[in-house]
């Protein structure tokens, strides 16, 4: 069938955004207490989780919300190892001043101190870019960006009676460690020298971004932020809702069982669930009805897809320690715990400590509680254990086998009887 409802791919907000209800009426209502009682009751929140679990899809949705309420949306993407969330904001400024718009046109002043030029259009094009200044250093301070985002709060309210406005960071674990400090050093003084003001953050990052906000010289970021983690998988009952629903919408019906073999296949992985639906979609026969035979003849399509776009690329880029490392954590099921994986590979957890972190740091190991590892994509697991052994002997590193991390395991277990 044409015209899929269904949106695969990074960042995509579904048309259906399951699991998430709690969420964001928790969010709609924050929005209102702040419209109405200003930073005084304002939530910042960060959505952690791995990648592929809709935590982008969820905060362009409390975005939506906000517009809907009459909040200016300040949207900005954290850049590996750059310091651009100044620049990028200043952008935004000079367009959203070119195309017109009252309220930050009447705040101009104020934001032409965060980067100590004039930021109209001719102006802020001719050579006078924050690429050709230190932007860290031409920021006076956060007390300065604090200022001018409460007065283009305070101006848009003139316009809209429960509007504000709402920045949101994408990505906040790549972002520079001057970046984080800013922003955290910001929201702290809204809080503290403009607690009326009606301004609201929302970020996204990887598990490991509070300790990359510590790492950035951020005092107790759980103080600052409430920091909510997204899991992993949706449960069965969501899934099954994520690929009925919008289907229902646009007058087709999937069987029961065709739902659940994508429930399934996909382990319930926001990423995974889309595709391998979208992949049905685009093969069945419809009009009006998807079956399992849709379904099976879908999935070896949507599978290769996972495995050229992303298991494999990711692949070969891996280390060989690091290869090492995740196939013994794939033969413990992908989720165990760090003594649990140092036993399979005969080690200390302090000699595999380093490729753990190296692991976290590139997203495809997370911990959901202390002392616990899991895998951040499902099908992850099946692809290491069927790759391992073929490719172990080419790396330059004597690796073990995963008879040898089996017999380190079983020997283990011995010796505890």
């Amino acid at each position: 069938m044409e015209g899929s409802v269904y949106t695969p791919g990074a960042g995509h907000s579904p048309k259906v955004l399951a699991g998430r209800d709690v969420l964001l009426r928790d969010w709609h209502l924050m929005l209102s207490d702040v419209a109405a009682a200003g930073r005084v009751r304002a939530l910042d929140m960060i959505l952690v989780g791995p990648r592929g679990v809709g935590k982008t899809a969820a905060v362009s949705a409390f975005a939506g919300l906000a517009r809907e309420q009459g909040f200016e949306v300040i949207n900005l993407q954290a850049v590996t190892g750059q310091a651009g969330l100044v620049p990028s904001l200043l952008r935004q400024a000079s367009s959203r001043i070119a195309d017109g718009a009252g309220p930050w046109q009447r705040a101009k002043t104020l934001f032409e101190r965060i980067g100590g030029f004039d930021l109209s259009v001719a102006g802020f094009g001719a050579g006078l870019s924050m690429r050709d200044r230190d932007p860290v250093a031409q920021i006076s301070d956060a007390e300065t960006l604090a200022a001018a985002l409460s007065a283009l709060a305070t101006e848009t309210r003139k316009e809209h009676a429960t509007g504000g406005v709402m920045l949101t960071v994408d990505e906040l674990q790549v972002a520079s460690a001057p970046d984080l400090a800013l922003i955290a050093a910001m929201l702290h003084r809204l809080n503290v020298d403009h607690p009326s003001s009606v301004v609201a953050f929302a970020g996204t990052g990887l598990p490991h971004t509070p300790h990359a906000l510590r790492r950035a010289g951020v005092t107790h970021p759980d103080r600052l932020f409430v920091v909510e983690p997204i899991p992993l998988t949706l449960t069965p009952e969501d899934a099954r809702y994520a690929i009925v629903e919008p289907a229902r919408r646009a007058g087709v019906m999937w069987e029961p069982p065709a739902a659940d073999r994508i429930v399934d296949v996909s382990g319930g992985y926001p990423a995974h669930l889309q595709l391998f639906a979208d992949a049905t979609w685009r093969l069945s026969q419809g009009p009006q009805r998807i079956t399992i035979a849709d379904v099976e003849r879908a999935i070896p399509d949507a599978a290769s897809q996972i495995e050229r776009r992303s298991l494999g690329p990711r692949w070969d880029r891996i280390s060989d320690r690091q290869m090492e490392f995740m196939a013994a954590l794939a033969l413990l099921g992908g989720q165990a715990s760090t003594a649990q994986v140092a036993k399979a590979l005969g080690r200390e957890q302090r000699e595999i400590s380093w490729i753990r972190e190296e692991l976290i740091t590139e997203g495809d190991i997370y911990a959901p509680r202390r002392g616990q590892l899991s895998m951040s994509v499902p099908l992850f697991r099946s692809y290491v254990l069927s790759r391992y052994e073929a490719q172990r002997p080419e790396g330059e590193s004597r690796l073990l086998s995963l008879e040898a991390m089996h017999a380190n395991l079983a020997h283990e277990l011995d010796t505890r009887h």
